[in-house]
């Protein structure tokens, strides 16, 4: 006897990257997100590790994995941390060890 293994990956999804980009893309239970084409097939180049795709739908599924009502999929970008100046070039994210250490608890 032969074993056959079939995945199918998840609905087609959108969601709107921090410039504005819209992507279709599925998400796999197994692989995780795959970019899609126009026609609904995995697009042949994925985007790069830098690309802001996977800052979207990496916050995207921390988040709950919600749905918009417009189809899209809501995320919120992470807030920039507060740093207060240790001296110099040096600095470290205000309520740190780091910062405490040094006296600074304010930015």
């Amino acid at each position: 006897m032969k074993t056959i293994h079939i995945s199918y990956g998840g609905p087609d999804r959108r969601i709107k990257d921090a410039t504005g980009k819209v992507w279709r893309f599925e998400m796999h239970p197994y692989s995780g997100p795959a970019v899609q084409d126009d026609d609904g097939e995995l697009a042949e180049k994925q985007p790069g590790q830098r690309s802001p795709f996977w800052t979207a739908v990496t916050l995207w599924a921390q988040q709950g994995a919600v749905i918009g009502p417009d189809g899209l999929c809501t995320w919120k970008p992470e807030p920039e941390p507060t740093l207060t100046h240790l001296g110099g070039r040096n600095y470290a994210i205000a309520g740190s060890g780091l910062a405490e250490k040094y006296g600074r608890t304010t930015p």
